[in-house]
């Protein structure tokens, strides 16, 4: 499969500026869009469900525990003047708590104009969920994908509609015969693998959704300030502690990643977006054979019917 091809920065909607954390004024660019944010409770997730806010959108954040997402929703409220914000709780681990999360987000919500996949974990030590599946797996791709099935109808009756895939640009190839490291586990190795599933996961349901009015694009947030790998190996951790220092805040990607999500992103499917610009994703993500392969066995483990 070809590369794809660079594309000029998207541009802004007017008066759009970057989030600085703070202040009551509400921005439109996102009014009457309901938007549904995963792993919103920290980092880049809580970030980019702020920057949603401040441009007006209603905002409905996931966050495995009930309080901790009450508490995140009412701090938004407060810093963005925006009183559509709520919480739904949702554990990505986990396939009965996704399918409560999607059962009580359509039963408060009839429609969904975007979905923004952010949550994410590293586990230095295999782990397994409470489906017996082995966590970075079951919350980084498992997650994403069940989710986007089970909230699938309600965007396409919401089209026009968008998906954003959080990920990273990732040249890891999942090894089909040990995907959860029951064989052999490398943790670095197993989270990059999720990251190229992202991708693989992206570009396939982007061929499902062609003319259904709703598009599906992933997104390279970059470095910024998370406590995402803070269980690496101390050598690493190291690394990216100093990283950390000198990384722009999350509210820096954030502001990148909804300014795709005001523009391009509704106008482009399949796409993989870093800074605004669309970039090429890596050779293996392109992979169709791959891409299929990984979604029939998403299919069987979510327990899924579907083509």
């Amino acid at each position: 499969m070809d590369s794809l091809p660079a594309q000029p920065r998207g541009s802004e909607p007017s008066g759009v500026k970057p989030p600085d954390g703070g202040g009551a004024s509400v921005e439109r660019s996102m009014a009457e869009r309901v938007c549904l944010v995963t792993g919103a409770s920290r980092g880049i997730g809580r970030a980019i469900a702020q920057t949603l806010a401040q441009r007006g959108a209603t905002v409905v954040l996931v966050a495995r525990g009930p309080t901790a997402g009450e508490l995140v929703a009412a701090d938004l409220q407060q810093a963005t003047g925006n009183r559509e914000v709520s919480a739904l709780q949702g554990d990505l681990a986990s396939q009965a708590s996704i399918r409560q999360l999607a059962a009580d987000f359509r039963r408060r919500h009839d429609r969904l104009h975007v979905l923004v996949n952010c949550a994410g974990v590293f586990k230095a030590r295999r782990e397994l969920g409470p489906d017996g599946l082995e966590m970075m797996f079951a919350t980084n791709h498992l997650g994403y994908f069940l989710l986007t099935n089970l909230l699938l109808d309600t965007l396409k009756a919401s089209a026009p509609a968008t998906i954003l895939n959080v990920t990273a640009p990732s040249t890891t190839r999942p090894d089909f015969d040990d995907l959860q490291g029951e064989h052999s586990f490398r943790a670095l190795w197993q989270f990059g693998a999720t990251k190229m599933e992202n991708l693989l996961f992206t570009f396939a349901l982007a061929r499902r959704l062609e003319g259904s009015g709703v598009t599906v694009n992933a997104v390279h947030p970059g470095v910024a300030r998370t406590e995402l790998m803070r269980e690496t190996p101390m050598p690493f951790r190291l690394f990216t502690g100093v990283l950390n220092r000198f990384a722009p805040p999350p509210a820096r990607a954030a502001h990148d990643v909804v300014g795709v999500l005001a523009g391009q992103a509704q106008a482009v499917n399949g796409q993989f977006f870093r800074r605004g610009e669309i970039i090429a994703a890596p050779a293996s993500a392109q992979d169709q054979g791959a891409q299929e392969r990984l979604w029939r066995v998403s299919l069987q483990l979510c327990g899924l019917d579907g083509a």
